[in-house]
């Protein structure tokens, strides 16, 4: 069979060419350009290695408009967004899975499941939890399921880095250790810079308060800091404190204790899903990459009634929802 493979470059898509040969497929390996007009040097000298053809698929202006773009706009806009859970769908499996024309297999971690009580075509938590992906993917339409291939489902990270390693491929040392990055187009991690750039306005200073509305100090820009923030705010209260309220029409930032974060309900665009639901759905929720899933209770207009409230609900992120290990679907946060 030919099998196309999303080909970063990094060690989880160069085992995946490895194990479909070895399977017997007829691979290639398609490289997305998302920022440069060349790929590093480093990608077509492992295609290379692995004997495989390399494919370049320019997706430079769809992935500026699709997630680069709206990334600066959330935030700007006072959300907190998370660019992979929407480059997944409209790049990785909308624009790649357009172009190959075949069957696509990714390094994602993550397996195939059916859901026994409805039938539907799902994905099922990777047993090493540290590495589980369907977080980024709970907003694949049920579609993009069909003819992808998880040759990583039944391999932990450690277990894929030891097979690069029996089999000499040539990719650095550091690239072994510290896998991807979370957001690729921001490699040094800081979103601020690009951010004030495109979108002046986010730089106003303003004050920053405690929980009576008194001034504490002072702010660089609203954008620059998220709910939840513990560190970074540039002010010393005498304990802990965090960015719990913004109020952009006074353009203040209020900071308090992290009890102050928890919300007993909050609302979710209209979700994606991969199960068929039956409302009220009772099942978990995850609100963010690495958070432990809490029981709660999902309405058909988009409500979340945890069984606790929590305090990781911060609008513009994904929340996903599962029934045990199985993903359901999953949503931008609206309203926390």
């Amino acid at each position: 069979m030919n099998v196309a493979v999303a080909f970063s470059g990094g060690v989880d898509s160069a085992v995946c060419v490895r194990l479909l040969q070895a399977r017997g497929h007829r691979v290639e390996a398609w490289h997305l350009l998302t920022q440069a007009p060349e790929p590093d040097p480093a990608v077509p000298a492992l295609a290379d290695a692995l004997g495989v053809p390399l494919r370049l698929l320019d997706a430079r202006a769809d992935f500026e408009r699709l997630v680069v773009a709206p990334f600066y706009a959330a935030y700007a806009a006072g959300l907190t967004p998370n660019p992979c859970c929407r480059c997944n769908p409209l790049v990785k499996f909308g624009l790649l899975r357009r172009a190959v024309g075949q069957p696509l297999a990714t390094g994602h971690y993550a397996a195939h499941a059916i859901d026994p009580a409805t039938g539907a075509r799902t994905l099922r938590r990777h047993p090493d939890g540290a590495k589980d992906q369907t977080y980024f993917l709970c907003a694949l339409p049920p579609a993009a399921l069909r003819g992808l291939l998880l040759p990583l489902a039944g391999l932990g990270r450690a277990q894929v880095v030891a097979l690069a390693r029996r089999w000499a491929l040539p990719i650095p040392e550091g690239r072994l250790a510290s896998g991807s990055q979370d957001v690729c187009f921001l490699p040094g991690g800081d979103y601020r810079p690009e951010l004030r750039r495109r979108h002046p306005e986010t730089a106003r200073p303003g004050d920053i308060l405690d929980p009576a509305g008194r001034v504490i100090g002072r702010h660089a820009g609203l954008a620059n800091h998220t709910r939840g923030q513990r560190r970074g705010l540039g002010v010393a209260t005498g304990g802990r404190a965090y960015a719990i309220a913004f109020d952009r029409a006074r353009n203040t930032l209020t900071l308090g204790p992290r009890e102050a974060l928890l919300v007993p309900a909050f609302r979710v665009a209209p979700p994606n899903w991969l199960v068929p639901p039956a409302f009220p759905l009772r099942c978990q929720a995850v609100t963010r990459y690495h958070h432990p899933p809490f029981a709660c209770v999902v309405h058909a207009d988009g409500r979340v009634l945890p069984e606790r409230p929590q305090a990781l609900v911060t609008p513009g992120q994904y929340c996903a929802f599962y029934r045990g290990d199985l993903l359901l679907g999953g949503a931008p946060i609206v309203e926390g």
